[in-house]
């Protein structure tokens, strides 16, 4: 009786769920439009007081491939006989993340005590010439102007009127205050020292920042270790909830795309780091046989740079070149086809043996990628653009294909060319469409 009642009532009960999921989502929608900048200020709350957990993701992500290699070692060098006892094996785990973590510790300090004396030597050194290359740059001014009546004619109107207004500002404001004790005490004690009270505010901020910083740099640190301590059993539980909600074929591909997706992502950060500082330290040992100026600071911004796929090697080019300029003209011409040489070869030859088809996204989709993410998240949408962007486009295909099986439809893109109409009953997959 009881379970005639259950399925006299099912039906209706079906209908209220689906009538409350319905009113509940237009609900939803409703308040994200129409409150978007509370909804966007909630989630950047959220995200700021997650930071230290999101720097601890980033680094295990960044560690976990080292992580692999160094047990992986580990468990090679230790008798079957010791393996077999589950405690041995958490040990060597505790050891890779050790050395792994000395690994990531050791690499960052040999970089900054490569780099970071020479880029402040030569921060100091162009700070110390800015002077002269004011001077230089009036002198050629004036040249110019002197051997351009017209353009002196054109320009020197509004030279003159910010020159008088510059010498006005000092008759009326700075000379009066400074005739007499008393003028010179009100004014100090009513323009100065509120701007002295702001610097020494803005530094206590500064240092309050610091502190934060290392305090969310210290928690990033123990969340690495107790990811990479935990990474098995956290993809067990993803696996065994993914499978209790969906079927065991929609479970089997979600767990495969989310394998694709860190497999691209994977390949494609480390793959670009690497690259990366290959091809900054190329630029440092070039930069000074060539006896490029500030060759300490050119090679850190052409190798930050070069992170940014397509668009990197100019973002660097460009200010390096502007920097050269200033000392030497004729090296700055130089300069321009060293980077254009220096591209070629990590375009051509380097980036494809360090990556490989890690992406496998047409120049279209990279440049569409890095133009759309880059324009919503800044500098982390140019880095991560293409990678996010090729696991969509994969999974996409995927889709794509398996529901142009499920038709019996060919897959190969080249079947669809023309106005010619479809055959069916061809399964072959094509990966490069």
């Amino acid at each position: 009786m009881q379970a005639v009642k259950r399925g006299k009532y099912q039906p209706y009960v079906a209908v209220g769920v689906t009538a409350f999921c319905v009113i509940a989502g237009a609900i939803l929608l409703f308040f994200l439009l129409f409150h978007a900048k509370d909804v966007y200020g909630f989630f950047s709350m959220v995200a700021h007081i997650l930071r230290p957990i999101f720097m601890g993701m980033v680094l295990a992500f960044l560690l976990l491939p080292i992580h692999r290699h160094i047990l992986r070692f580990l468990m090679a060098v230790t008798p079957n006989a010791t393996l077999s006892d589950a405690r041995n094996q958490r040990f060597l785990n505790v050891l890779a993340i050790i050395f792994s973590m000395l690994f990531a510790v050791l690499v960052i300090y040999i970089l900054l005590a490569m780099v970071l004396p020479q880029v402040y030597l030569s921060v100091v050194g162009l700070v110390n010439a800015i002077p002269d290359y004011i001077e230089s740059a009036q002198e050629g001014l004036q040249k110019f102007l002197e051997d351009n009546p017209g353009v002196e004619e054109a320009i020197m109107p509004y030279y003159t009127s910010a020159a008088n207004s510059l010498e006005t500002w000092l008759r009326t404001d700075i000379l009066p205050n400074l005739e007499s004790v008393t003028s010179s005490m009100r004014w100090i004690k009513e323009s100065v020292l509120p701007n002295v009270t702001g610097v020494v505010s803005n530094v206590s901020a500064i240092v309050i920042a610091l502190l934060v910083l290392l305090k969310d740099i210290l928690i990033a640190i123990i969340v690495t270790v107790y990811l990479l301590a935990r990474k098995d059993i956290f993809s067990a539980q993803s696996k065994k909830i993914v499978y209790s909600i969906f079927k065991a074929e929609h479970a089997d591909f979600i767990v495969e795309e989310v394998r694709n997706a860190y497999r691209i992502l994977s390949g494609f950060i480390n793959g670009k780091l690497l690259d990366s500082l290959i091809i900054g330290i190329i630029a440092l040992v070039f930069c000074n046989i060539l006896h490029f100026p500030y060759p300490a600071l050119l090679a850190t911004i052409i190798g930050v740079t070069n992170v940014i796929p397509f668009f990197g090697p100019f973002i660097g080019a460009i200010p390096c070149a502007l920097l050269i300029l200033l000392v030497n003209p004729l090296q700055c011409l130089y300069f321009v086809i060293f980077i254009l040489i220096l591209q070629q070869f990590d375009g051509n030859i380097l980036g494809p043996k360090i990556l490989g088809d890690s992406t496998g996204l047409a120049s279209f989709w990279v440049l569409f990628s890095i133009l759309l993410l880059g324009g919503l998240f800044g500098f982390a949408g140019m880095v991560l653009g293409v990678p996010v962007f090729a696991m969509l486009y994969n999974a996409i295909r995927r889709l794509v294909n398996a529901g142009l099986r499920r038709r019996n439809l060919p897959v190969q893109t080249e079947c669809y060319f023309g106005q010619a109409p479809i055959v069916a009953g061809h399964q072959e997959e094509n990966t490069n469409e």
